[in-house]
């Protein structure tokens, strides 16, 4: 056997973790999440004790609620050795008191600590990475800290500094909420940050959010073939600041699950042969305990048998099926049923994201695996296709929380009729994409009403950005922060295009408006279009009005009449094409400051402007604008 030496400088990596700073020296290498050997390049062969799931230096494992934690450690060389090489690993209180020394903390030694197999593992010859070793942390021990320690066999020599691992370890109360109808919201982390869906509680000091899910991890296929758990740099984020992150939302009473979808390989939920899908449940069993997940929401989309170009198991390796015949709904259920071996219900909840006819699971015993769905096609109603399931794991009904129709801002859609049956059918309900920059509280009371019985939202208005831990203040803006003078412009127009023949985008619109108390919570708002000399003539002079709510400190535009101007009476409303351009007044606009400060006026529907209209003798509503004419149109933003 060669001469291996565990190099001091793989002793630590840098981070920084619940505010302890782990320094590093300057020949330390930090491994990311799911790396390749970080080592290839470098000549002589050494080793080191790594943690399972990416988890870097430091880590905090959680005893919750009594029960006992577990982490998971592997060894790691940087060659693949001749022979057999074994490993014992071992709990080490003196090296934590020298990792103190060295980095000028102060931990203490977890009590009770103990490692499956006696800590003993064999890397076979020919490979560099051991099996992974559970580190057993018991509920109730005193410390908050472990050190994992390695030596190996026939007279390898370890350095002075021996390589370990050092876990963190917190013992946690997380509260139980148990709400008839569940409300989970999908958090893009690419952009936003999860602290935000904490922020909402219901009138009776629930959360609105039952649970929250990391979007998202990815199933990646490794160069042997075997399926792996991957994570962007901004998922990867979120798991290195679990503690500041993850945990508040659970210590709330909020579930914290991780999305997985497929990445463009053979990887995927209907792919995996048997072999694939018991490594993968391994995958997740030590994403569950390192980073505290509840579970698991399964997203059937991007894999290459979805994308018609799945290679195989000939190619790909073992780890998948032979043939994209073979990926299946009952192969999904097969990959479930050997995760839910490895994590069974009472370890962690596992959720199904669909929206087409094959993209989730089939078989008569899917309700003993799964513990909801969700139906992706947002602002659509569908029971879950292909077989009955109970209506109690069921959510048939989500909305996006993007608010955008072909990239224009516009309200949030709620759908009454969908959510009453929701309120008296089903077990769930979901949003996805929760921002930081939208006013979400007008829609969440919507919501809140119909699914919790006349209930509404509490928003403590804190924001925070996507790496922010501290949050800025939102402020409900006054009446009085509206009045005065304000530029406004539309981010597009609509006019006829007699060439197609049709109604064609155009550019947006510059005016200045002037905004005037008028009474309480009314203002009088003069100037409207007023970039177009004949609609100027009259919205300079005779106003249109706006409502203050005082609740969210938003102003809703009055469709209808204004008033009269040599003898024509005018009216304004929301409007659209339809032959010429017409008055809409069902649908709405409303004014709202969002948080970062940027005031729009946004629609409940795209392709609509506010406009001024003649009225005639029958009350018909004429535009005095040419049809070809650029009428104003989409989100309007107001400025100083």
């Amino acid at each position: 056997m060669k001469h291996i030496t565990f190099k001091s400088a793989f002793m630590a990596m840098a981070l920084v973790c619940s505010g302890v700073a782990f320094t590093a020296c300057e020949d330390d290498i930090e491994v990311p999440n799911n790396a390749s050997n970080p080592w290839e390049n470098v000549g002589e062969t050494f080793g080191a004790v790594r943690s399972a799931a990416g988890a870097r230096m430091g880590t905090t494992l959680t005893v919750r609620n009594g029960e006992a934690a577990t982490g998971y450690v592997y060894f790691e060389l940087s060659k693949a050795a001749d022979t057999d090489t074994q490993v014992t690993f071992t709990v080490n209180n003196d090296s934590l008191q020298s990792y103190n020394d060295k980095n000028g903390t102060s931990y203490t030694a977890y009590s009770g600590v103990t490692l499956a197999n006696g800590g003993t593992v064999t890397i076979p010859a020919g490979q560099r990475k051991s099996d992974y070793v559970a580190v057993n942390i018991p509920a109730g021990g005193d410390g908050n800290a472990v050190a994992i320690t390695a030596t190996a066999n026939d007279g390898v020599t370890v350095s002075q500094n021996n390589a370990m691992y050092v876990y963190q370890v917190a013992q946690v109360n997380i509260p139980q909420h148990n709400k008839a109808i569940k409300n989970l919201c999908y958090i893009e982390v690419n952009n936003e940050n999860p602290l935000n869906a904490g922020e909402y509680t219901l009138s009776n000091g629930e959360p609105f959010f039952d649970i929250v899910s990391i979007f998202a991890a990815n199933m990646n296929l490794s160069a042997d073939g075997k399926p792996y758990i991957y994570c962007n740099d901004q998922v990867t984020f979120v798991l290195q600041h679990a503690d500041e992150i993850i945990r508040p939302l659970q210590e709330k009473g909020i579930k914290v699950h991780l999305s997985i979808l497929g990445n463009h390989d053979d990887a995927g939920m209907r792919s995996l042969s048997e072999e694939g899908a018991r490594a993968f449940a391994q995958e997740l069993k030590m994403y569950a305990d390192i980073y505290g997940f509840d579970g698991f929401d399964f997203d059937d989309e991007y894999s290459s048998y979805a994308e018609g170009t799945f290679k195989g198991s000939a190619t790909s390796g073992s780890g998948v099926v032979a043939s994209v015949d073979e990926c299946t709904g009952e192969n999904y259920t097969r990959m479930l049923e050997i995760c839910r071996e490895v994590l069974p219900k009472s370890e962690s909840a596992f959720g199904i994201y669909w929206y087409r006819e094959d993209d989730h699971p089939v078989g008569s015993n899917l309700e003993d695996l799964i513990d909801y769905t969700v139906y992706g096609t947002y602002g659509a109603f569908h029971e879950y296709y292909s077989q009955d399931v109970s209506n109690e794991i069921e959510a048939p009904y989500a909305i996006t929380l993007v608010g955008e129709d072909s990239g224009d801002p516009i309200m949030v859609p709620v759908n009454e009729e969908y959510l009453q049956t929701v309120k008296d059918n089903y077990g769930y309900f979901a949003f996805y994409n929760l921002r930081s920059n939208r006013l979400y509280t007008p829609t969440f009371d919507e919501v809140a009403d119909i699914l919790y019985e006349g209930q509404t939202v509490e928003w403590t208005g804190n924001v925070y950005s996507r790496t922010e831990m501290t949050p800025i203040q939102f402020s409900t803006p006054s009446y009085e922060s509206y009045i005065g003078t304000w530029n406004v412009s539309s981010n597009t127009s609509l006019y006829y295009y007699e060439a197609g023949p049709w109604w064609q985008w155009g550019g947006g619109h510059s005016f200045t408006i002037r905004i005037e108390a008028k009474g309480e919570n009314t203002y009088n708002v003069y100037g409207w279009d007023s970039d177009m000399e004949n609609v100027a003539a009259v919205t300079e002079t005779v106003p249109f009005e706006m409502v203050y709510d005082p609740v969210y400190g938003t102003v809703t535009p009055v469709n209808g009449l204004i008033g009269e101007q040599g003898g024509q009476q005018w009216a304004m409303s929301s409007a659209t094409y339809g032959g010429p351009w017409s008055a809409e007044p069902d649908y709405a606009f409303r004014l709202e400051t969002n948080p970062g400060g940027v005031v729009r006026m946004i629609s409940n529907y795209h392709q609509l402007g506010f406009s001024l209209f003649s009225v005639g003798e029958d009350g018909t509503y004429n535009s005095p604008l040419e049809m070809t004419a650029e009428h104003s149109a989409g989100s309007y933003t107001l400025s100083r």
